[in-house]
């Protein structure tokens, strides 16, 4: 099974969407949407929802209508961390753990809180997902690649 880890903000939206006059807290760039779709397609991947907006039920049938459906998502464990803040690689290896049927992985996000070993495809809050960045994450799922950190 091939998986994407999916974040929405610094994804699917941008600043640069924003600045166009549109709303980061409550939408998506169709742009992006479109290019997520492409990866789906072309991979045959299922999306796993990382982003903090898995966390709000109004969130994830956004995601679901307007860019993707997706199989689970990582749970929190920043709920009741007595170690304070928990990096969302700790979230994605979590589910790996529980899902050893994954045979190949990326992860989209511009965040960096990611452990050295895994697959991040780091997108930017200023601009989102690029077309570049779009087919490096194709490449990947489809190259049968397990080895090293692919952070672009």
């Amino acid at each position: 099974m091939k998986v994407l880890f999916l974040d929405i903000d610094g994804v699917c939206n941008s600043a640069a969407w924003a600045k166009q006059g549109n709303s980061l807290w409550h939408g998506t760039d169709p742009q992006a949407v479109k290019l997520v779709q492409r990866i789906i397609a072309a991979t045959k991947c299922v999306v796993v929802l990382s982003s903090t907006w898995r966390l709000y039920p109004e969130a994830k049938a956004v995601v679901r209508r307007d860019v993707c459906n997706f199989i689970d998502c990582t749970k929190d464990m920043q709920a009741g961390s007595k170690r304070g803040i928990v990096p969302r690689g700790e979230e994605v290896q979590d589910w790996l753990n529980r899902h050893p049927s994954v045979s190949q992985y990326a992860i989209l996000d511009d965040d960096s809180d990611f452990l050295p070993h895994q697959w991040l495809f780091k997108t930017t809050f200023e601009h989102g997902l690029t077309d570049e960045i779009a087919e490096a994450v194709i490449a990947h799922l489809n190259g049968g690649d397990h080895a090293g950190n692919a952070s672009i």
